[in-house]
């Protein structure tokens, strides 16, 4: 009974992972972060699982011991695409690619060239060391590119936001998890999946805390909107808004916050965002992408040697993605075919 509870609670984490990751690459928009982080989940079932059945059962094949060294070698890679997508860094997409690409056609050629089953000490020993230095390699590096957001958000005394709270605990769950294997020769082999298994039912907990806060948070904000502005702030805050979006053309700023420009319009956060709401209609991101969009269609018309991920970082985007999501989304078309309809029919551009 003991070993079945120990099998249950060292495979739980990697079948609920394997899941999640599921979820992630069907159920949700596929965005650089989300198929990272989907990645990332399945190299850590395929690494963790193949533990876990190596634990129990010594005589496995060598094929999956193989495969579970295999996948070890692109946690780090995974990882640190995910923290770079959740920091919003301009990163050439071929140069991410490469972190993940080449240690994968790496790994698959040695073990076509020399296979765990008749080169067992190589697997076991250099390569065994060669793919967890390669993990500690990234953790570190994952947590050099968290380090800035960190620095700030410790600097101006505020929380971190979502996406950087859930970038710094995967990090912190990876430095864990492999200091578990790490260590594993003075505690056990098993410890690497144990760990894994609670660290994720942890994530999952402090997610759904972080969310119920989140709504409490967006209850409180909602509360403050009951009391409509004045007229005259409202048409104060629309000359403000349209000459600094026209004349300073902020809108065009990828680092352009609702604090940073409610201090400029000399209001609050609460106030502009009430602004936004009741008197456009609309949310402050909805605006700057509409702004963005319009000033991209201008682009798109004017250069047609312009690439379109040069127009997007011209524009304020952070990443290509979200360009070509906000494009779809404001004008039914992607920013090909716009620009392909309007050098077809310059009148109706």
């Amino acid at each position: 009974m003991n070993a079945q509870l120990l099998f249950f609670f060292s495979a739980l984490g990697v079948f609920n992972a394997v899941l999640l990751s599921g979820y992630l690459l069907h159920k949700t928009p596929l965005v650089v972060g989300n198929r990272s982080l989907a990645l990332l989940l399945i190299m850590l079932s395929v690494r963790i699982g193949k533990s876990v059945f190596f634990y129990f059962s010594p005589d496995l094949h060598k094929l999956y011991l193989q495969l579970g060294l295999s996948a070890c070698l692109l946690i780090g890679p995974c990882l640190y695409l995910f923290c770079l997508s959740t920091t919003r860094r301009k990163t050439p997409a071929k140069k991410l690619l490469g972190h993940v690409l080449l240690p994968f056609i790496a790994i698959v050629l040695i073990g076509i060239l020399y296979p765990y089953q008749h080169y067992p000490e190589l697997w076991g020993g250099t390569l065994y060391k060669l793919v967890n230095y390669v993990w500690l390699f990234y953790i570190v590096l994952s947590a050099a590119v968290l380090y800035p957001t960190l620095k700030t958000a410790f600097t101006a005394k505020r929380s971190l936001n979502q996406p950087d709270t859930l970038s710094l605990s995967i990090v912190i769950a990876n430095a864990m998890i492999w200091l578990s294997y790490a260590t594993g020769s003075y505690t056990s082999y098993i410890s690497g999946a144990l760990s894994f298994s609670f660290i994720f039912y942890v994530s999952i907990v402090l997610a759904v805390s972080a969310k119920k806060e989140h709504a409490a948070a967006q209850r409180k904000s909602e509360a403050r909107y009951q009391q409509k502005l004045q007229a005259d702030d409202v048409d104060a805050i629309t000359q403000k808004l349209a000459r600094l979006m026209q004349e300073e053309q902020l809108f065009l700023s990828a680092n352009l916050t609702l604090v940073q420009l409610a201090k400029k319009l000399g209001t609050n956060t609460s106030r502009l965002s009430q602004f936004f709401n009741d008197n456009l209609q609309t949310s402050f991101p909805s605006y700057l992408n509409t702004l963005r969009i319009d000033h991209a269609k201008t682009l798109l018309c004017a250069d047609n040697k312009l690439s379109t991920e040069h127009i997007a970082d011209l524009c304020g985007f952070n990443s290509l993605s979200t360009f070509y999501s906000a494009f779809k989304k404001i004008t039914g078309t992607t920013p090909a075919q716009y620009r392909q309809h309007a050098y077809q029919d310059p009148e109706n551009a």
